[in-house]
Order: structure tokens, then sequence, then C-alpha cells
């Protein structure tokens, strides 16, 4: 069993290994820079550094119905980026042997182990690593 945080983007319900989520940051201020790529919604500051923080709903092809969210501050093999989800809701426990996997989209490495199922339906669990290298990739910040 591995801790999880549960969170919701849209309709959609997502799990983040707990292990890898450095922080949560309820409506966050961002700062708007001059230029910015697809998917990124400005920087913030944390910890005294400039952050990258992405849109969760660009990330994964949906679309957040919140407006200022909360942004997840992920580290993967030192590097952090933050993501915008609409709603940090809770804390849940995943036995990888439930995961169920996704079928093959053809896109490389997906950013999802699989889905589990819950009380109140089905909850997709990322791959960490996967998205933080992806947006890394894209403009991520290395935390010496």
């Amino acid at each position: 069993m591995m801790a999880h945080l549960l969170t919701r983007v849209g309709h959609e319900r997502f799990a983040f290994r707990l292990d890898c989520v450095v922080e949560a940051l309820d409506a966050p201020s961002l700062h708007d820079p001059p230029w910015r790529p697809d998917g990124m919604l400005g920087t913030l500051r944390h910890r005294g550094q400039t952050l990258p923080v992405w849109d969760a709903g660009n990330a994964f092809g949906i679309r957040r119905t919140g407006a200022l969210g909360t942004a997840l501050v992920l580290g993967d093999a030192g590097k952090h980026v933050a993501l915008l989800v609409d709603d940090a809701e809770d804390i849940m426990e995943v036995d990888a042997d439930a995961v169920r996997a996704l079928p093959a989209m053809g896109d490389g490495e997906s950013l999802l182990l699989g889905v589990v199922k819950d009380t109140q339906g089905l909850v997709n669990v990322v791959r960490v690593d996967v998205l933080v290298s992806r947006l890394a990739s894209r403009g991520a910040r290395r935390v010496e």
C-alpha cells in the first residue's frame, strides 16, 4: 500500500504518490511571465525559487472547472514543477495489485499507471516521474 494525494481535475479524479508531492498550495498567487509555452499558467515562488505552474487540464487533456485551484509542487529526480488542479481532496492508500492498467495509447510512456476503484468510482493513478519529466523538458526547475 502506498499513500497518494487524491485530487480533482474537472470531473475526473487523480492520485499522486504522496512521497512525490512536496506541498499543496491553495489558491496560489501566480506571476505572469512575458512568454509562456502552451499549458503553462504562470510561475510561483516556492521556498525561494521560481517554479513554472502547469495546467493539469492541459496535461491530461481535460478541462479544469476551477479558476484558482490548488498548486501541487511535485518533485522527482531533483526536479520540481507545480501543477494546478481544481482541488486536493484527500489522502488515499493505493494497493499496487488493485491498479488496473490502461490500454496503450501509442504516445510513448503514459502519464497514467492505471486506474483504481474506490467507493466513489474510478481514480486515475498518475506516474509522477513521467509527468515531471515531460514538464521538465518544457521548463522545470532543478532543486539543489
